[in-house]
């Protein structure tokens, strides 16, 4: 009776012992999780702003195109033109 008691004992302070260790490690967990979410949510901020930098220069480059093209189209001849010359 005597040695259930002092095993019973052992068992619970053994529990007891791996419950607080596994406290400090759901704690130090959550704070790495934490640290994590925070620099997935940094990581993401700059990448969002990126994607409207490329964007930006994107549709600048898109309007020079434009604007050359509008250029070189008002340098060539037009077509009526060639047409009255040949009759």
């Amino acid at each position: 009776m005597f040695d259930k008691l002092i095993e019973t004992t052992i068992k619970i302070f053994t529990l007891s012992v791996k419950v607080e260790h596994h406290d400090k490690d759901i704690e130090r967990l959550t704070a790495r999780i934490d640290k994590l979410s925070e620099m997935v949510n940094d990581q993401s901020a700059k990448i969002k702003l990126l994607l409207y930098a490329v964007q930006n220069e994107s549709d600048k480059t898109k309007m020079w195109v434009e604007k050359e093209l509008a250029k070189f189209e008002r340098r060539l001849p037009s077509g009526k033109d060639l047409k009255n010359d040949e009759k």
